[in-house]
């Protein structure tokens, strides 16, 4: 069997790579069939970025752990929020929240609804199941479904395309609409293949640690699963598509829950939000908490930072730390 380092590190070159790949050819099929970065960022790079948190979470979900698989969405979402502070230090001219369009608050706002739901869920309040799924649950997926038409409504509404698309000298040659899907779907299988193997190497490293599944799905697998999104969203930004890359936070944050609400589909004790650990529901409510935080930076659009980046993303990632350290502390064996 291979070295499960090996296996890590070989298996995040391939990611890596083609996350950047992702990114270019989505510009692209934006730039051609005229939509914006931003709706590009907020609902087609999560559909192909999110992949690997669907097969992880599907996978924990058929070993019936359910605490990794929510572990691993929460986790996700919060580390793609700390990614915002990345972005901020890469673009590094300014509080990031002012440069941006004020659209993001949209799929922000849909986060933290879907977030609250399966918050109300983990209370064991209501208990209200629908045959073996939660009623969150399905109010997650239909808040996702209204949420995705809105947010491609407002974009074709509010924002012009993209300017042309410039891939490394070839602004000034043909490039076909068909080629760019095509790359980019062939870097989103490559994503896929390369995250599995990812997820396989991360398990048996965690195994070696001892630390619950509760703290393994918030940092080991979010983490090893996100790096697409960390690909795709700093090369955004590199490429000067801030929107995109913001875009692609909330987007991948919406996203997950959808996610969380295929996992109970496939989760045949019962409704899965209803059999997870105390544990998390502080990074449900530390992830509505820090969504609000920057959909507050993006209306008071302050011009003052602290050193190359704006306080709204200092306290993000200041947070998301903290959660870190907490669920750590408190999760056990869970």
């Amino acid at each position: 069997m291979i070295n499960p380092w090996l296996q890590f590190l070989l298996s995040a070159a391939v990611i890596v790579y083609a996350g950047s790949r992702l990114t270019r050819n989505a510009a692209l099929v934006a730039d051609k069939t005229g939509i914006s970065t931003a709706w590009a960022g907020a609902l087609m790079l999560p559909l192909a970025t999110s992949l690997p948190e669907l097969v992880t979470t599907l996978r924990a979900v058929s070993i019936e752990a359910p605490d990794l698989a929510l572990g691993n969405i929460l986790g996700s979402c919060l580390f793609n929020l700390a990614l915002l502070a990345a972005i901020d230090l890469v673009e590094g001219r300014g509080a990031l929240s002012r440069k941006l369009s004020r659209g993001h608050i949209i799929t922000a706002a849909l986060s933290i609804i879907t977030v609250s739901l399966a918050a109300i869920a983990m209370l064991d309040l209501s208990l209200i199941p629908v045959g073996w799924v939660g009623l969150e649950s399905l109010l997650i997926a239909a808040v996702y479904i209204l949420g995705s038409r809105l947010v491609f409504r407002y974009e074709r509404r509010n924002l012009a395309p993209i300017e042309a698309f410039e891939a490394g000298g070839r602004e000034d040659q043909p490039y076909h609409i068909g080629l760019a899907v095509v790359h980019f779907v062939l870097a989103a299988v490559f994503i896929v293949g390369a995250g599995v193997l990812l997820t396989d190497a991360t398990d048996r490293l965690a195994a070696l640690t001892g630390v619950g599944h509760s703290f393994a799905g918030a940092l080991f697998l979010a983490v090893s699963t996100s790096l697409p999104e960390i690909v795709t969203t700093i090369s955004a930004v590199r490429l000067g598509y801030l929107d995109m890359a913001v875009a692609n936070v909330f987007g991948a944050n919406f996203m997950n829950f959808f996610v969380l609400f295929l996992a109970d589909l496939f989760y045949r004790r019962g409704p899965l939000l209803y059999e997870v650990s105390d544990v998390h529901q502080l990074s449900a409510l530390m992830l509505i908490i820090l969504s609000a935080v920057f959909i507050f930076g993006l209306v008071y659009r302050s011009e003052k930072g602290f050193y190359r980046i704006g306080f709204d993303t200092v306290m993000i990632l200041t947070g998301y730390l903290g959660t870190l350290y907490i669920i750590f502390k408190f999760s056990g064996n869970q």
